[in-house]
């Protein structure tokens, strides 16, 4: 059994997939004859790709009844957004923070005495490939971090603390939103119940959540929307107009119908 969504999240859904597939269709042409692009437009597609697959993930555990697990993906996007901040927010560091993004699993692997050689001698190329695309003085800054590398809690750290800490300074419109969801990345009972339209007859079969999932889809659908703004508006295809019909036809009017959907609980 399914709970397909309502026309009007339907649309919503599909409206913000439409806005950040044409972001990514632009970034790709603009990037499409040279072999190999800027490592900050290599992490930002990765982070877009992220975030539009749990945008579609979302929806799926909600038609299929599990509304209530959608909080741990929603606050995957949160971090998705934090990250996408990170790489762009000072331009002459994009590199740098691109190349921070992508390069600890590869450290980690050439260093560990347990790595297998074939894959070390891989990791070490793909390492050295990524190194060969920085330019001036990033080359000494990644030289000395690779030196002296220890993994921190957060890929940005030191120049972010922490999602938490980025979102409050850079994006507060969506402070309460990382609050609200935060406790369910971390097993909390609140956040276990966040999403569930009926808490006090929680069970283990799938069922339908009309006012969970409204909110789950109209989540997800806010923090795709400023992922792709992030990504498009760095690298020049982004209109402010579009963002803006966007936000004020699609999202903001949901607004309203998750409070309404909530009450008649």
């Amino acid at each position: 059994m399914s709970w397909p969504l309502p026309q009007d999240l339907d649309t919503l859904h599909d409206a913000i997939i439409n806005y950040a597939v044409r972001i990514h269709a632009a970034v790709t042409l603009k990037y499409e004859k040279t072999s190999q692009g800027p490592l900050s437009h290599t992490a930002l597609l990765n982070l877009h790709r992220i975030a539009i697959v749990n945008h579609r993930s979302i929806r799926s555990l909600c038609e299929e009844g599990w509304t209530p697990t959608s909080p741990t993906l929603i606050r995957t996007l949160l971090d998705v957004l934090a990250s996408s901040y990170a790489v762009v927010s000072k331009n002459e560091d994009a590199e740098y923070m691109g190349f921070r993004y992508m390069f600890s699993y590869l450290v980690k692997a050439v260093k560990d005495p347990d790595t297998a050689e074939g894959l070390r001698t891989f990791d070490n190329e793909q390492l050295n490939k990524m190194c060969a695309q920085l330019r001036g003085q990033d080359i000494k800054r990644v030289d000395d971090l690779i030196k002296n590398y220890k993994r921190p809690a957060y890929w940005y750290r030191p120049e972010f603390w922490s999602p938490g800490e980025i979102i409050k300074k850079a994006m507060p419109q969506h402070l309460d939103m990382y609050q609200e969801f935060s406790g369910s990345t971390h097993g909390s009972f609140i956040g276990s119940l966040l999403l569930n339209d009926y808490p006090d007859l929680a069970h283990i079969n799938p069922d339908e959540h009309p006012s969970g999932t409204r909110k789950a889809v109209l989540s997800s659908s806010r923090l795709l929307l400023d992922v792709s703004w992030i990504r498009g508006e760095f690298h020049g295809v982004a209109d402010l107009a579009e963002y803006k019909y966007v936000l004020n036809t699609f999202i903001l009017p949901q607004k309203d119908k998750v409070l309404t959907a909530r009450s008649a609980l």
